[in-house]
């Protein structure tokens, strides 16, 4: 019995809710799925066709983060023939998870027995896309030979703390989107988080710094100073780690880079600072 999707009557949305292996409550995907798919699972229907020479349409829709409606995509469609068997699961290929953001998954299945649709209501999950790490450790150019930032710091550091991303040749391109990630710590090693000094900042590249031989910068200036340098007062330190995305998709982060902190005025018992 041929027909085309185009042509049957949709009796509503009646199917029941489709499962990923891996997701909780959240509705957060594993992170490796961004690597090697996601597993999904979907439950026997009520009323499969059930005459000889008939069968089911399964069609499984996918709206990708970011995409417009009108981009839904059908990225699994499969007649199943009487007797009706699901297939114990079905794959998402990695393709569809490169971007971070919310991902809208339904299916709908096709009866040949009556023509008639029935489809799932659309679920959202949440895809964090596993991010290789693979770029150079950020530096920090007015730290001290011991990795300090104190009181002589140039620029004072109540003005500017300068994180330097070095040159990588062939690794940045125009518009790519790098977005520095800063921590402040109530120790010298990066132990004991301070709250409230988690910061995430962004820049999008000129072709004159994705192409610099000298790297590029970031800086926090007198009004991050309050927030996320100030906490930081004796043998304090901060880290530092940036992340590498081009057109949405994160194609790599750095490693940790630590600078320590110190603002106690030499020979007194105050900080220097504003």
């Amino acid at each position: 019995m041929g027909f085309s999707p185009s042509q049957v009557s949709d009796t509503g949305v009646l199917a029941a809710p489709l499962s990923i292996d891996g997701v909780g409550p959240d509705g957060l995907l594993p992170p490796e799925a961004s690597i090697s798919g996601a597993i999904l699972r979907i439950p026997v229907w009520p009323n499969p066709s059930i005459e000889p020479g008939n069968g089911d349409l399964i069609e499984i829709m996918v709206l990708e983060p970011g995409a417009p409606e009108e981009s839904e995509k059908v990225f699994h469609s499969e007649r199943l023939p009487v007797p009706v068997i699901v297939p114990a699961f079905f794959r998402l290929d990695a393709q569809y998870l490169q971007r971070e953001g919310n991902i809208r998954l339904r299916y709908r299945v096709t009866s040949e027995d009556t023509e008639n649709t029935d489809t799932s209501l659309p679920q959202w999950f949440t895809v964090r896309r596993l991010i290789p790490v693979n770029l150079a450790e950020p530096q920090f150019p007015s730290a001290t030979l011991w990795g300090y930032l104190n009181c002589q710091s140039v620029p004072k550091l109540w003005e500017t703390v300068i994180i330097k991303v070095p040159a990588q040749p062939g690794r940045f391109s125009q518009d790519d989107v790098c977005t520095l990630d800063w921590q402040g710590f109530a120790s010298l090693n990066g132990v004991g988080a301070i709250e409230g000094t988690a910061g995430r900042f962004t820049k999008t590249l000129t072709l004159a710094e994705a192409g610099s031989a000298d790297g590029f910068t970031f800086e926090l200036r007198s009004e991050h100073y309050d927030q996320y340098i100030r906490p930081m007062e004796k043998n304090a330190s901060a880290v530092a780690s940036y992340t590498l995305y081009r057109n949405g998709i994160g194609l790599g982060r750095s490693v940790s880079g630590l600078v320590k902190i110190d603002r106690v005025i030499p020979g007194g018992s105050g900080f220097c600072g504003p």
